[in-house]
């Protein structure tokens, strides 16, 4: 039997997968939340096999959440469940280590199947979002900060600490902290006042 676990802030949406999974002999639903902190909740107590999970859960990207469950329970495999593909989002989520991704308005037949495929250790990634993920690769690293990145480099060029952005956002500290990593990798910097300098040469700020 595959655990499956679901977190989507719409109520109906989430009770229509709910339906449809374990209307699956060989799937069950083993608990279902609406928040961010739900998610880590469920990922540390109930160790799903998958867990579906929306990207819009509030003031909080899912997204911010993905590594945190991978810590908390990394046999789950995680399948983002949105109705937003932008190649941003994409190759940003497929970046943090989401197994799949699954529009909003797919048919449940392939949800199923995707779950089914993950949960297997195996791939199934649907064509409009294949198509999604390979412009994002060919688009230049330099070019792919995230919408998320790009708010919080402009912090860093107005002199916030992590601390201070974080508040101003209203994530938390330590995901600031992984965003400015992952700005420093991206732009090849050592530090942030370099990326501040680099991005401003590049058009970025």
């Amino acid at each position: 039997m595959i655990r499956v676990a679901i977190v989507d802030d719409h109520p109906i949406v989430s009770e229509g997968i709910v339906a449809n999974v374990n209307a699956d002999p060989l799937l069950a639903v083993v608990a279902t939340g609406a928040t961010f902190d739900d998610a880590l909740v469920i990922a540390q107590r109930d160790l799903p096999d998958v867990l579906v999970l929306d990207l819009e859960l509030g003031p909080r990207s899912g997204l911010d959440a993905v590594q945190q469950i991978k810590a908390l329970s990394p046999a789950t495999r995680i399948v983002v469940f949105s109705a937003y593909a932008g190649e941003d989002r994409v190759g940003e989520a497929f970046a943090r280590g989401v197994d799949s991704y699954v529009l909003k308005g797919t048919a449940s037949d392939e949800l199923l199947a995707v779950i089914h495929a993950v949960a297997a250790g195996g791939t199934r990634i649907p064509a409009e979002i294949a198509g999604q993920l390979t412009r994002a690769a060919r688009t230049p690293r330099r070019d792919r900060l995230t919408v998320r990145e790009r708010e919080i480099l402009a912090l860093l060029a107005d002199g916030l600490s992590n601390r201070a952005a974080a508040e101003r956002l209203g994530i938390s500290e330590r995901t600031v902290k992984f965003h400015v990593g992952e700005i420093l990798a991206r732009l090849g910097a050592n530090n942030r006042a370099q990326a501040v300098a680099i991005a401003q040469t590049r058009g970025l700020l």
